[in-house]
């Protein structure tokens, strides 16, 4: 089984900080395989907030973003191919929000719902302590954050744990 699949942006700032654009995305399945990209800034996102604090939590610079960053229309077109028929998930609701933002930014629908991992959880009847449990151990294997592939692989390897222990009930 390759689905679901978890999904996690990296942005311009904070939302506290101001006007956000994402700049890096990351989709993991359960099956283990993942794929990131740069996204290079729109024009239209020129004139938006980017943070000193963001990108020291990311570590992506303007500079490779410009560098390093595909164009967001192949973006775009390579997440959906890469999901697929998958339903998609994710731990936070700017990660649909920035989704939303690429798609309008390039005039072209949203390729994919982002769904709440909670919802999931809730419908598979995880009890809170096996959810914490799983999160922990997956932390101990990927422990690091704010870096859009890890933090993608771990909410799927925290599914891919869950739906492990119940099939071991």
């Amino acid at each position: 089984m390759s689905c679901p699949a978890l999904i996690d942006f990296e942005a311009s700032c904070l939302p506290e900080y101001g006007q956000s654009y994402p700049i890096e995305v990351a989709i993991a399945r359960i099956d283990g395989e993942s794929r990131a990209w740069l996204i290079r800034p729109l024009e239209a996102w020129r004139h938006w907030d980017w943070s000193e604090e963001a990108e020291k939590l990311h570590g992506i610079s303007p500079e490779m973003l410009r560098k390093e960053g595909l164009p967001a229309g192949q973006v775009l077109e390579e997440m959906a191919r890469f999901v697929g028929d998958c339903e998609v998930y994710a731990d936070a609701d700017l990660d649909a929000y920035w989704l939303e933002l690429l798609a309008h930014g390039l005039k072209a629908p949203v390729p994919f719902a982002v769904n709440f991992l909670g919802e999931y959880l809730m419908r598979h009847n995880f009890a809170r302590p096996q959810v914490v449990a799983a999160l922990e151990a997956a932390k101990l294997r990927l422990p690091k954050e704010h870096l859009a592939r890890e933090d993608a692989k771990r909410l799927a390897l925290v599914v891919k744990l869950l739906l492990e222990g119940q099939e071991a009930e």
